[in-house]
């Protein structure tokens, strides 16, 4: 059963960090076109929901935290993704303040 949970959490974690990648395409598309606040904010909300999901996942998976994951090219491990997913989430939160 552990063999079963831990592949289940991390085909999960692969899931997110598709999601991620392509949230991360879309909200570096809307800072450089210069959309509304409101669609930023919006893609941070998703961010954050990712990173929250991703948090979890781990929590629960031993099999998870052990893994080596792909993000943009570039191999990573449990904290280096949720370094990673935090950074894009605080950059983006400074870009939507300096437009405030």
């Amino acid at each position: 059963m552990g063999l079963f949970n831990a592949l289940s959490s991390i085909n999960e974690v692969n899931k997110l960090l598709k999601d991620l990648e392509n949230q991360v395409r879309i909200s570096q598309d809307q800072v450089e076109r210069g959309d509304p606040l409101v669609y930023l904010q919006n893609s941070l909300n998703v961010l954050k929901q990712i990173h929250q999901s991703l948090i979890n996942v781990f929590s629960n998976s031993r099999g998870a935290c052990t893994a080596v994951y792909t993000i943009f090219g570039d191999k990573m491990r449990m904290e280096d993704v949720l370094t990673y997913s935090k950074n894009v989430i605080m950059n983006l939160a400074v870009i939507i303040e300096s437009r405030s």
